[in-house]
């Protein structure tokens, strides 16, 4: 079956279940994320963003509970129309009382998918000092650390993309793409695949897929205006006792500057900045590079067969 249309446009956000809401609020909100509560759940975005980018229960154990992507409210009706046409049940029910509308379903491994109705927002703009870099001479009679202070504190802009571990994500990817379109942009050979949404002009990936015995979260992303953004919040994390971590570093795919820190479940969050960009143009390949062209000593569980461990149960 080949790529239909209409399209997911992107990651509206992703849901987890926690067996301490309160810890799992201090990690966030050191992280730099707004909460608030609703209900039973816990929710999490981004100073300035309209939509719930984590939503948080209470659970035995941390393990992956949803994915949400955003699709026009226009479009529901096709989505619910294909996925009955795949042998699924799409319904309107939130398994979590008061949150994501739209449609919820699950996939042919167990996950629960909502299909969010809603409107792209605009891409966070902020303003940045000069930089001395590349032979130009753009900053003079500045002390670029006293310019930067006022940033210290700035949180992220936006979630950028989460990877999941799946038992099969060459058939996650067919499934991925060929029911809600998204689209391929490149493949760890062996291990997985990134992949894009939306049109024109894109970031490099918002989804991937990689493969583990089950199902779960390897890592979620979210996005700051520049590397001093990423240094800042390192800062802080370290400063706030998180300080399990891999980076500063520069990815090979998707070129992204990266930072991760371990939550206290043993997933991964992400500051990030500097991702590739791309649009229907690009080709998508298979690499067997190691996953950064720079960075901190080579971590196994970030690359070869013990890639990304998943801590989460079975279900």
């Amino acid at each position: 079956m080949g790529i239909l249309t209409p399209r997911v446009m992107g990651l509206n956000g992703f849901g987890l279940e926690v067996p301490d809401l309160q810890e799992a609020r201090r990690f966030y909100e050191t992280f730099g994320l707004q909460a608030r509560e609703e209900g039973d759940a816990l929710l999490l975005r981004c100073p300035g963003r309209l939509n719930d980018e984590v939503v948080l229960i209470q659970g035995a154990k941390k393990r992956l509970h949803h994915v949400s992507f955003l699709v026009s409210p226009a479009a529901l009706g096709v989505f619910a129309d294909r996925l009955r046409a795949q042998g699924m049940a799409p319904t309107e029910a939130s398994p979590v009382a008061g949150t994501r509308a739209g449609l919820w379903f699950k996939d042919p491994w167990g996950t629960r998918i909502n299909l969010h109705p809603g409107e792209l927002q605009p891409e966070p703009v902020v303003a940045l000092p000069e930089y001395n870099l590349g032979g130009q001479i753009r900053r003079v009679d500045v002390n670029l650390w006293q310019a930067l202070e006022p940033t210290r504190g700035r949180r992220p802009l936006r979630l950028g993309h989460i990877l999941i571990f799946t038992p099969d994500w060459e058939k996650a990817e067919r499934f991925f793409t060929e029911v809600l379109g998204l689209r391929p942009t490149d493949r760890i050979a062996g291990k997985g695949v990134f992949m894009n949404a939306g049109e024109g002009i894109v970031d490099h990936h918002c989804f991937a897929l990689i493969q583990s015995s089950h199902r779960g979260l390897q890592h979620a992303s979210f996005y700051v205006a520049s590397f001093d953004d990423i240094g800042f919040g390192a800062w802080h994390m370290r400063e706030s006792g998180y300080r399990e971590l891999f980076g500063p570093g520069r990815h090979a795919i998707a070129s992204n500057l990266f930072e991760y820190f371990r939550d206290p479940w043993g997933s991964w969050i992400e500051y990030y900045s500097d991702m590739d960009k791309v649009t229907s143009h690009w080709v998508c390949r298979d690499w067997r590079s190691l996953p950064y062209t720079w960075g901190p000593q080579w971590s196994p569980e970030f690359w070869s067969d013990e890639m990304n461990g998943n801590f989460e149960p079975e279900y």
